[in-house]
């Protein structure tokens, strides 16, 4: 799947869920300077964040490569934390905070804790005239980790998508992104998700029919109660 298209389409579940592949937790030095680029002073942001949940997700690609990723949530926060669950990866923490348009990303440097504040990236700015010609459907529901899950089908010219969410958990992303989407759902989910609903998703594979070997499959494996509060003392600001 094409960085952009994986963008795009991916767009969509983000204005459903809020799940943001863009806020990697794995970051190199390429993607440090980026973030430099957009600093923002420490000032702005609040002196800690609280998260009462922690939803992982696991991502397959169609070599059989799994990645897992770590979010932490807290019930209607317009913010979430996020790492990257996997041997060898490098301790990265990020939050991203859409009240206050920014992101912090956290890492340990010569055995101190470190942090850099950034601009939020405007998402919208990733949805084009594709996403416009994407025709939604409701599929049969089903059971995942215990939830009640609904199904839809999104499809087009390029790709098929069948996803899974639920409005049964006690956390989402809805609030995240009401604050980076000025509040509105796309008018294709208007039908299938009720004003009031706050979906999370469960469940996504994803087909391009470009190129039927190229495939991604996302599935929550874990949704509990975890406790973490990101203290901004704790840390020295970049």
């Amino acid at each position: 799947m094409k960085a952009k298209t994986y963008f795009i389409y991916f767009g969509l579940i983000v204005s459903l869920t809020g799940v943001v592949s863009a806020q990697k937790p794995k970051m190199n030095m390429e993607d440090l300077m980026n973030l430099s680029k957009n600093k923002v002073d420490a000032s702005k942001i609040p002196d800690k964040y609280t998260f009462s949940w922690k939803y992982a997700m696991q991502i397959t690609s169609d070599k059989g490569k799994e990645i897992v990723f770590d979010y932490f949530l807290e019930p209607n926060a317009t913010y979430y934390g996020a790492n990257m669950n996997k041997a060898g990866a490098s301790a990265m923490f990020m939050i991203m905070d859409t009240k206050n348009n920014i992101s912090i990303s956290t890492f340990g440097k010569d055995g101190k804790k470190m942090a850099m504040v950034s601009k939020v990236p405007d998402y919208s700015k990733m949805v084009d005239d594709k996403t416009k010609k994407v025709k939604y459907k409701a599929i049969p529901s089903k059971k995942i980790l215990g939830f009640n899950c609904k199904g839809m089908q999104a499809t087009n010219d390029e790709m098929e998508m069948v996803l899974y969410y639920t409005t049964e958990a006690k956390v989402s992303f809805t609030n995240v992104f009401k604050m980076n989407q000025n509040g509105g759902m796309p008018d294709v989910f208007k039908d299938l998700v009720k004003p009031n609903e706050k979906p999370l998703l469960m469940e996504m594979n994803y087909k391009d029919l470009k190129n039927k070997s190229k495939t991604t499959t996302m599935k929550c494996i874990e949704l509990n109660k975890e406790s973490y509060t990101f203290n901004k003392s704790d840390y020295k600001f970049m």
